[in-house]
């Protein structure tokens, strides 16, 4: 049972504990990582701000179902008052006059009929030790207690979390790595002996006890060192389909084999791949960690300072949902932003740091992204779910625009910004595309948007899109009110879309491919693009049939993302890799990451 209470709205003397629901939920989540099978997960409950009675009853009705040989744990997090020497815990109704707390006595006949750890991370916590010494000779007691401070000592609790809770959990963790028995005693020494604790903790264990054993470390840790040493092997003998599989598949791995496989994320150099498909997949796998995991945040943090870029990809999909709350990840995120790494990284560190909150006006303003129109469109729609003023956002990204000199990409930003809403000056150019009702029919459809988690991200991107802008054309029901004629020529001018997402999904719309026409009006286009992404999406659907060589200056990584799986598609279709592959100067590493899918200079 784990209790968080942050606010004391009755309460002049105690202040609020922004960080007690934080350390409540992590902790459930701890003991659920290190303990596994012997963790009832269905009979463990997370209480944030009960009040007094609330919690007493669940106590007095839990104590009384456990049988003889389950423990219950029961953390606190909050505020206590010593009373006459006696520890009070306080609740969300406590008020100045001591109404709203439990002492600790009430606690201990509350749980009386059950085997009780109180871990309690609050001021005075250890004054509670004395519970787990015998009051007679007759009465053996059941209670033992780990206490973050001494009776006569304070506890802190910080904004991003409790320094006790924090390092608790840390030591949890590691022992679901490290295969390291569980237990009241050894947790203490291991918390005490720490460099950034704050406080001694108290541990008294029950009388008559020596120690109270939360896990035996008879785990088979070998097997989990030998599934991820097999899982790696693996990896190296399969094509990169089923690597992006298996990815997704180990987070159905019990977490102690997960950990292990964390670890070799960098030390094996797995996550130097090619495909942005395998390299979400990679990313995805360590999103679907604990949300308080120390292993995942530190190989994340190793990803994103990465000297290579597929590895920095993958870093930003694992930290995408903490960059909120991780300063240090935060600050790499921007690192890479403001970098000349390829903008497949970039681009997905203005997208996550825009997800969070955490937009930063001049690092994207300097970034490679703000150099090209795709860039500026990208920003654009990152920012643009925000409550900013729509106009001027507008004028910010005209500025942009107007900033890198370059006529053809103010020209498509203005146009972009025609067709999503904005009105611009009077003077100011569009191309004609934005007068075309297919345009402005596909501008109008929603793209997939963002998935609510990486679970099931596999088949919901290969229903939806592989990425959460990725267009919806729906040609189909747009063809069925115009005549033939009119919707070749507009998919023929479709080539000016000022939106890659739109340009490629066009490509990609299993409508195009039912006839030779409208194959060909696309692929007039498609095929030309300077987009990575739409040239891909062209060659899928031409297949082997007028692929040429590639020779005109589409390989500026700095600036678009998407060349590697475009090298990774012409060789599936049997195209001419080599002429692109000759323009380009590569690392060993991303060398070596389009050999292992077979892309190679002839």
């Amino acid at each position: 049972m784990s209790i968080g209470v942050s606010e004391y709205t009755g309460s002049k003397q105690l202040a609020d504990i922004p960080c007690a629901h934080q350390d409540a939920h992590n902790l459930h989540k701890s003991l659920r990582l290190g303990l596994g099978d012997a963790y009832e997960l269905w009979r463990s409950v997370t209480m944030l701000d009960p009040s007094a009675s609330e919690a007493l009853a669940i106590l007095a009705l839990t104590s009384r179902r456990l049988s003889d040989e389950e423990l219950l744990i029961i953390y606190f997090s909050g505020h206590a008052r010593l009373r006459r020497s006696a520890l009070a815990l306080a609740f969300s109704d406590a008020l100045d006059d001591g109404r709203g707390h439990l002492s600790i006595s009430e606690i201990t006949n509350a749980c009386s009929e059950a085997n009780v750890t109180l871990i309690l991370d609050c001021c005075h916590s250890g004054a509670a030790a004395s519970l787990a010494n015998r009051t007679d000779m007759l009465t053996p007691t059941t209670i033992s207690v780990l206490a973050s401070s001494a009776a006569f000592s304070t506890a802190a609790h910080l904004p991003e979390g409790s320094p006790f809770t924090t390092s608790l959990i840390n030591v949890i963790e590691d022992s679901s790595v490290t295969g390291k028995e569980l237990s009241l005693v050894t947790l203490a020494k291991e918390l005490n002996s720490g460099k950034n604790a704050l406080e001694k903790c108290v541990v008294n264990v029950a009388e008559g006890s020596e120690d109270v054993v939360l896990l035996q470390g008879q785990r088979d840790m070998g097997g989990a060192k030998e599934t991820a040493d097999r899982f790696v092997s693996r990896l190296a003998s399969v094509d990169r389909a089923a690597r992006e599989l298996m990815w997704y598949s180990a987070a159905e791995l019990p977490q102690a084999y997960q950990s292990v496989l964390i670890d070799e994320i960098v030390s094996a150099g797995i996550a130097r791949e090619a495909s942005w498909l395998v390299r979400r997949a990679i990313g995805s796998f360590l999103d679907r960690q604990p949300g308080h995991s120390r292993i995942r945040n530190k190989v994340a943090g190793d990803l994103i300072t990465s000297e290579h870029w597929m590895e920095v990809c993958v870093g930003l999909i694992g930290a995408r949902n903490l960059l909120a709350t991780d300063t240090g990840l935060r600050s790499a995120a921007l690192n890479v932003l403001v970098s000349q790494i390829p903008a497949n990284a970039t681009w997905l560190a203005s997208m996550y740091l825009t997800d969070c909150g955490e937009f930063n006006f001049d690092s994207t303003e300097s970034s490679q992204l703000a150099r090209t129109s795709w860039g500026i469109t990208e920003i654009l729609e990152h920012f643009r779910a925000s409550e900013r003023g729509r106009n001027w956002l507008s004028d910010w990204a005209l500025d942009l625009a107007t900033a890198t000199g370059d006529e053809n990409i103010l020209l498509e930003v203005a146009t972009h910004l025609r067709l999503i809403g904005f009105v611009g000056p009077a003077n100011l150019d569009v191309s004609q595309v934005a007068e075309e009702s297919l345009s402005r029919y596909l501008y109008s459809l929603k793209p997939r948007g963002k998935l609510s988690s990486s679970s099931g991200k596999w088949l919901l991107s290969s229903l939806f899109g592989n990425w959460r802008r990725d267009g919806r054309s729906n040609l189909r029901t747009y063809a069925a009110s115009k005549r033939p004629s009119a919707v070749l020529r507009s998919l023929e001018q479709m080539g000016n879309l000022p939106a890659v997402a739109l340009r490629t999904a066009l490509l990609m719309d299993p409508w195009i491919g039912e006839h030779p026409d409208r194959v060909e009006a696309v692929l007039l286009w498609g095929l030309a693009d300077d987009h990575p992404w739409v040239r891909q999406a062209a060659v899928e659907l031409a297949a082997d049939r007028r692929i040429g060589p590639i020779t005109d200056p589409l390989i500026d990584m700095a600036r678009r993302p998407g060349l590697f799986d475009l090298l990774l598609t012409l060789n599936d279709v049997n195209g001419d890799t080599g002429s692109l592959l000759d323009r380009i100067e590569l690392t060993p590493v991303e060398r070596e990451a389009l050999v292992r899918d077979g892309c190679q200079q002839q």
